[in-house]
């Protein structure tokens, strides 16, 4: 089975979720490889003869960019496709309207929708009007230890996202200066690029934290970075369901996490981590002044978020079902 993955130009959690899908089905007999598109009449055309030339079976496609091209392009070309709903559009009002006359349009020429979260999936039926019966939820999934590792014992604040504004790390920042004062030797991590760096590069330099905050770029290594943490912070603003807060819970690093969009169904306040509200500072810095100071608590949260992550979340249950609904379409 050929499939050929479609996304618009990312190297976040849409491009690590692609990576789990090409190299874990890859032994299940499943080819696959990513084709990055923007909306345009050439990219359109490129793909379609790339559908066509490289005789694909299915087309997958990825995000709302990816999948406008992608199932377009696989229409032209007379192969199936599907599209997985990572995030809800972050569009503004006029333009959303746009996307569901484009997905209206496009719901003829797509064999199933997969959502990554039951909010994600709810979503698709409320907000795009995705017919119920051709959406379904394959969890996100990570691989993880076989055993919990060590918790690190420095005071050391991290963060893993791409720096647009809808991940919050603006709210981060803000949290690590309150902190600041009473600790320290507290240092943070800020793993990812985006467009929006250079601004928070600066915010972190005014806000005197050009010694305290390390901005490390994109990084391969994340689990590596992971494990520099003692407490993990999600403080994004949307969210579908977030492969980093599970990375960082099959890590066993403790968590804070904002309460929007698909993470409280991973995170479940004062069980697996903690829950905030979006864009409250002040509850991320009470948090993981918290997660620091109480040793036991931070122990039994980590060690509930490493169970729930490997009862429930696991790759290989993720890349399963997968390849089932692969093969549904095909032999549709």
């Amino acid at each position: 089975m050929r499939v050929l993955h479609v996304s618009g130009p990312a190297r976040g959690g849409i491009a690590r979720h692609i990576e789990q899908l090409c190299g874990g089905l890859s032994p299940a007999g499943v080819e696959g490889r990513l084709v990055s598109v923007v909306v345009s009449p050439a990219s359109l055309l490129s793909l379609t003869r790339e559908i066509r030339r490289g005789r694909w079976d299915l087309v997958h496609c990825h995000g709302f960019q990816g999948g406008a091209v992608g199932r377009t392009a696989a229409a032209l070309a007379g192969v199936p496709a599907i599209l997985t709903i990572h995030n809800t559009l972050q569009i503004s009002a006029p333009a959303r309207l746009g996307a569901k006359v484009t997905e209206k349009w496009l719901a003829g020429r797509t064999a199933r929708w997969v959502a990554v979260s039951a909010y994600l999936r709810n979503y698709a039926r409320q907000e795009l009007g995705v017919p119920p019966e051709k959406v379904e939820t394959i969890l996100n999934g990570v691989d993880f230890p076989p055993e919990i590792p060590p918790r690190q014992e420095r005071p050391v604040l991290g963060t893993v996202a791409r720096l647009i504004p809808a991940k919050g790390v603006d709210v981060f920042l803000r949290a690590v200066q309150l902190l600041r004062p009473e600790i320290p030797e507290l240092k943070a991590l800020v793993v990812g690029e985006g467009p929006e760096g250079a601004r928070l590069r600066t915010m972190s330099r005014d806000l005197g934290l050009e010694n305290i905050v390390e901005f490390l770029g994109y990084r391969e290594d994340v689990a590596e970075q992971l494990g520099r943490m003692a407490v993990f912070v999600l403080p994004t603003r949307s969210e579908g369901l977030g492969i980093s807060v599970l990375e960082a819970m099959a890590r066993g690093v403790p968590v804070i996490a904002s309460a929007v969009g698909g993470v409280p169904e991973l995170v479940r306040h004062q069980v697996t981590g903690l829950l905030v509200r979006p864009g409250e500072y002040g509850a991320i810095a009470r948090g993981a002044r918290r997660l620091l100071a109480d040793r036991e608590g931070a122990e039994t949260l980590r060690k509930n978020a490493y169970r729930e992550v490997a009862a429930n979340f696991s790759a290989r249950a993720m890349l399963e079902q997968t390849a089932a609904t692969y093969r549904r379409v095909l032999h549709a």
